[in-house]
């Protein structure tokens, strides 16, 4: 039940934001908050990162399907998993998947206002819902580096001290 409500409040938090950067934006497009760095942009992206299949009519509907797809994955994952670190990170990349999943049945489009300048390079304009599925993927990969037996979602045998592992040949 957690897990659902951590998703909840983080697709609310995305749509949330998207619809206060189109309402504040939409007009001027641009708003400097560390000029030269970070601005706020309205722009509406209808591919998915760096505008991949964007200028495809049909790659929405890909776009769509894989990410609803993905999402029933997860959240069969996410219950059926007894780990809360692997949870967590599923929690994370599903609210994400769904922010920008319902943006592009909606709206035809995932509305993007985060934008970095680095120097003369320009990082691609991004969401709340890209920052949870890149900060989730990102504690997922730190979770299976560090613990690889989650994979079989069994817990790690531990080895009382006097114990000797035995090797079957």
């Amino acid at each position: 039940m957690v897990w659902t409500i951590i998703i909840i409040l983080c697709v609310a938090a995305d749509q949330l934001t998207k619809a206060i950067a189109e309402s504040s934006l939409k007009d001027i497009s641009t708003f400097p908050v560390i000029d030269g760095f970070f601005y706020l942009t309205y722009r509406v992206n209808t591919g998915a990162a760096w505008s991949f299949l964007a200028d495809k009519s049909w790659g929405i509907y890909i776009l769509s399907t894989i990410s609803l797809i993905a999402s029933i994955i997860m959240i069969v994952m996410i219950y059926k998993t007894t780990n809360n670190k692997l949870k967590a990170a599923l929690s994370f990349i599903c609210a994400g998947s769904i922010g920008n999943l319902i943006d592009r049945i909606l709206y035809h489009g995932v509305t993007d206002f985060l934008d970095f300048h680095f120097g003369s390079y320009v990082f691609p304009t991004f969401n709340v819902a890209d920052s949870l599925v890149v900060c989730g993927t990102i504690f997922l990969a730190v979770v299976l580096f560090t613990d690889p037996s989650i994979l079989a979602d069994t817990p790690k045998q531990k080895l009382e001290p006097n114990e000797e592992k035995s090797i079957e040949n």
